[in-house]
Order: structure tokens, then sequence, then C-alpha cells
């Protein structure tokens, strides 16, 4: 990409993304990363026993690569694989708290090893869900919390919380409206926002499509 057309880029997302200039540090973790993606990341989610929670995340890949193909971008999330097992809880728990403490862990082997671009760790812990990015490694990590503890167990929560991560790994921050899927810290929004008896996902605001179509404009991925 020309350095005008990237500083012109920049300055697009940093006027629709908060703090895009801190999430520029190489190896910047936490639950945003701003950094577009370089190419389609393939999905793959690490689970046990419950095909339930493999179908929601299914559904959420499927709402984002709906949600681009409508806001004109030719980004998406790539097949979703399935690798049996399980991410030790006491691991994704310590990740949530320097996450949520906004320090950077560096990216964990096991979890470089497990095949797929954004690895989608459900669990059995309980710990506050996240996402994150290790963008120079072109590597995310999304990780659920138990579905049987509060919120995940209500209805529809689950489903959005997922997408909500993807959104994490996919280049978006939290924003502070509770209507919209990334409502989060530090605005008082919840996940039990979701909550509800209907099964649907939550929309973007229009400054997270702007965003969107900022990272992933039409020539992306730039040669």
């Amino acid at each position: 990409m020309p350095a005008i057309g990237r500083r012109q880029l920049i300055a697009a997302i940093a006027l629709l993304v908060p703090s895009f200039a801190r999430a520029q540090v190489p190896g910047m973790s936490g639950a945003a990363g701003p950094m577009p993606w370089r190419k389609i990341p393939s999905v793959t989610v690490v689970w046990f026993d419950d095909e339930e929670r493999v179908r929601i995340v299914r559904e959420a890949v499927a709402y984002w690569n709906r949600l681009f193909a409508e806001i004109g971008t030719p980004f998406r999330l790539g097949p979703v694989g399935y690798a049996a097992g399980l991410i030790p809880a006491d691991q994704l728990t310590a990740i949530s708290q320097q996450v949520l403490g906004g320090t950077r862990p560096d990216l964990p082997a096991n979890i470089e090893q497990v095949a797929g671009d954004i690895v989608v760790a459900l669990s059995d812990g309980d710990f506050i869900s996240f996402g994150m990015r290790w963008p120079p490694r072109q590597k995310a990590l999304v990780a659920i919390k138990s579905n049987v503890r509060y919120p995940l167990g209500l209805g529809n929560v689950e489903r959005n919380v997922v997408a909500h991560e993807l959104g994490h790994a996919i280049g978006l921050r939290h924003n502070s409206d509770p209507a919209m899927l990334m409502c989060g810290r530090p605005a008082p929004c919840r996940p039990d926002v979701f909550a509800g008896g209907t099964e649907r996902f939550f929309p973007l605001t229009e400054q997270e499509k702007a965003a969107l179509r900022a990272m992933y404009p039409s020539g992306w991925p730039a040669r």
C-alpha cells in the first residue's frame, strides 16, 4: 500500500476505533487489536463434548460473513474446523485477568500449535470471556467461559458473547451502547443484556461498519 494510502487508512480507523494508535504496537494484546488481517483467517473450535456449542460458533461465523457481504467488504472469516480437546481453564483464567488488566501476554505455545488462525476455546471454566490477537503472528484467541455459568446459561447470551469476542478478533473495540453487539467495558453493559427468548444476534453501529470498511476496503488484501 502506498505510504499516503496507509496514513489515510490509519487516520480513518483512528477516528472510528478508540485507542487505535496504541493498538499498533507490535504484539498488542487485549480486547481489540484493530490491525487488519492480511488473509482470510480460518477458525478452529477447541472443545470436547457438546455439538450445540460448536453449532453456536458456526452460526456466529456465518453472522459475521453475512454482515461483511452486506456492508460491501471482501473480508470474510474462513472455514470452521474442530479440534477435540480442552484448553486448561486455569490458563484461560490467567490470560483473561491479564487482558482485563491491560497487560500483554505472550502467545502461549499450546495456542500457537492449534491449527487455525482464530482459535475458539470453549471452556468449562469460570472467567470473563475474551477475544485477543497477536497481529504479527496472524493468530487470535477467543475464549468462552462455561455455558452453565451465569450469564451464558441464559437464552440467546452465549451466541452473542461468541459473536462479540469474534468481533475483537476481527479488529473491533468496545462501544458504550447496550443495544449493540460490541458494547462492553468500561461501559456498564454486560453480557446479560443479550438475554432473550428469541435467537438473534445484536447489530453493529454504523461507525463500526465504517471502521470495518476502512480496515478491509474493496482492494483488500493489499499486495
